[in-house]
């Protein structure tokens, strides 16, 4: 039996209102209200000390690393660095797709922390540290650099994991350790939908702040968080039959040559 596909977010749910406009506005703001920006590696402990207040501003890659980039872009051009954790489980896009590579590295080369993004629903090893590990080695050849910093993804669904690198692995910042060991207010654009705050209110609160943005939710057009994430999805299948439209085509050339060379 077919299912009915949601193709627009049900009417009882209110979503936020997010754009590039007011993404560039908050950051215009929290820097007049004397927030330094930080990246997650920044917390490892060797390195020089925080600033006083501070952002800890961070970006899960979760769909269309190509809104990433514009995000990376934009923060670069108002002289801010952040942390862009990525999946690489190939669940909604090939962390190893050239155009991908090239955009993640391009990331990494304006002063943004690539970390890794991992959900424990892709885990191939029992042990989450060693899963951690094989995915920060993969991360790490891709960016070009070791990764410093990981976060899991869908915690709220997954459940939140204890992760123990193996002994021998270079350090790493875990960012809900971090979150926790340094008591920052956490604020999550989640789906386009405010919780408690939203990164403005957050600037109100006498406290340093790890704020979460995906960048598809503000840089695309669409203000519908399911029409948009179909949007995406349409875009992925497209994508994904002109490859085999490409090897399907190519074939009467193969069968072609085969022919003539009598093989």
């Amino acid at each position: 039996m077919s299912r009915t596909r949601l193709m627009t977010t049900p009417s009882q749910f209110v979503l936020s209102r997010l754009s590039r406009t007011l993404y560039l506005d908050f950051l215009v703001k929290a820097k007049a209200r004397g927030f330094a920006f930080v990246r997650f590696q920044d917390f490892l402990p060797d390195s020089p000390a925080l600033p006083r207040r501070y952002i800890a501003l961070r970006h899960d890659i979760d769909f269309a690393p190509s809104y990433s980039l514009k995000m990376a872009e934009l923060e670069h051009a108002a002289g801010i660095a952040s942390t862009f954790f990525v999946l690489v489980d190939g669940q909604f896009y090939n962390p190893l797709d050239s155009e991908v590579i090239r955009q993640i590295r391009r990331i990494h080369s304006l002063g943004h922390e690539i970390g890794l993004h991992f959900a424990v629903s892709s885990a191939v090893h029992a042990d989450i540290g060693k899963e951690v590990a094989f995915r920060l080695s993969i991360l790490s050849n891709i960016v070009g650099v070791p990764v410093r910093s990981f976060s899991q993804h869908d915690p709220v669904n997954a459940g939140f994991v204890a992760v123990a690198l193996p002994p021998e692995h270079h350090a790493c910042v875990d960012a809900s350790k971090a979150i926790k060991d340094n008591n920052l207010l956490y604020v999550s654009d989640s789906a386009m939908m405010w919780r408690r705050y939203t990164f403005e209110t957050a600037m109100d609160e006498d406290r340093n702040l790890c704020l979460l943005a995906h960048p598809h939710s503000w840089l695309h057009p669409e203000n519908d968080y399911v029409a948009l994430i179909r949007d995406l999805e349409a875009r992925e299948v497209r994508r994904l039959a002109d490859r085999y439209d490409a090897f399907v085509d190519a074939l009467t050339g193969y069968y072609t040559r085969r022919l003539n060379e009598g093989v």
